[in-house]
């Protein structure tokens, strides 16, 4: 078997073989790439290396090749990767005494790396949809791996989860190093869909043989709000001529008299009398004046409902010395 032996990057153990196995040109062309990427990673172009680290192993993949994959991921900060990579490179080297210096170095950084690494548990409910999938950080999770806890990069991470038929499931989580967290999927089904409705089709479907199947018409909202308005301006009317009642039933009560040289004057005993006088001057005014705008609003509406086809309407102001109101009642044929 060939082998090329080169530096390793930052000193350390002879880590820096190439693939080795029988000639070929992928092989020769992958040991040549490998070489490559050691010289990357001298010169700390992390990023260029991985990538090539990476062709080598879809070739042959081997402890040496999976060790340097793991070191250009600790520089670059991606310790949980990393961690995956070195605990990769002890395995293929375990009980080779050929590798045994990458066994001892890729298990003393795994172990270093497993302190620090925080770990996320996704737990999914057993009743929740087969076809629920769970993405972290926007990539999909294969269930598998949700039996066991994740190894992660500390800082925030977004979990995700759907499946048919349930709302989509969203939240977020920050680890700091060495954290241990667990978040539980919560999938709550989907509310049903407001029922529509087609004129057409609902009439087609479903009215019976013979019935009259005109479309139906609501009254405008405008005879509603002009009948709101007018009611609300008679209420007012009523109860400002009542008040103005009880001022002169006051007045009359008190003895007021008409003042002999001034006419519409009254003259008053009392402080009460005079006071109930002034307000009679101004009640009177409104009164009407309510009461013409009354008339107007309640007009409008009733002829805005007179007006649409199939409708009738009854409008009936009540008042007594207690108080006013406005009924207003009637049919809207649909």
């Amino acid at each position: 078997m060939a082998a090329v032996a080169v530096a390793t990057a930052g000193g350390g153990p002879a880590l820096g073989q190439a693939p080795e196995g029988d000639a070929g040109d992928d092989l020769t062309t992958a040991r040549r790439l490998f070489t490559d990427a050691m010289a990357d990673e001298n010169a700390k172009r992390f990023d260029t290396a991985l990538e090539k680290y990476r062709r080598v192993g879809a070739v042959k993949d081997t402890a040496n090749v999976r060790y340097r994959i793991a070191t250009c991921l600790e520089a670059l900060g991606r310790r949980a990767e990393a961690l995956s990579s070195y605990q990769a490179a002890a395995k293929l080297s375990e009980g080779d005494r050929a590798q045994a210096d990458v066994n001892k170095s890729a298990t003393d950084h795994a172990g270093q790396l497993d302190r620090i690494v925080p770990r996320l548990t996704i737990v999914v409910p057993p009743n929740a949809p087969p076809d629920t999938q769970v993405r972290v950080d926007d990539a999909p999770v294969d269930p598998a791996a949700l039996r066991e806890a994740m190894p992660l990069d500390p800082g925030t991470h977004t979990i995700a989860a759907t499946a048919t038929g349930d709302q989509p499931f969203h939240t977020a989580v920050t680890l700091g190093e060495g954290g241990r967290v667990s978040i539980t999927v919560e999938l709550a089904p989907l509310a049903p869909p407001a029922a529509s409705f087609s004129p057409s089709a609902g009439l087609a479907s479903s009215a019976p043989v013979g019935t009259d199947q005109r479309p139906s018409h609501g009254a405008p909202v405008g005879a509603w709000v002009a009948l709101g308005v007018g009611g609300a301006l008679a209420a007012g009317a009523a109860v400002t001529l009542v008040y103005r009642q009880l001022d002169w039933n006051t007045i009359n009560n008190d003895h007021c008299t008409s003042s002999a040289t001034q006419p519409n004057t009254l003259i008053c005993p009392n402080q009460t009398d005079k006071s109930a006088r002034d307000r009679i001057v101004w009640e009177g005014p409104l009164g009407v004046g309510l009461a013409a705008g009354a008339v107007v609003s309640l007009g409008v509406g009733v002829w805005l409902l007179a007006t649409t086809p199939s409708s009738s309407v009854r409008v009936a102001p009540v008042v007594s010395d207690k108080g006013a109101m406005l009924v207003v009642g009637g049919t809207l044929d649909r």
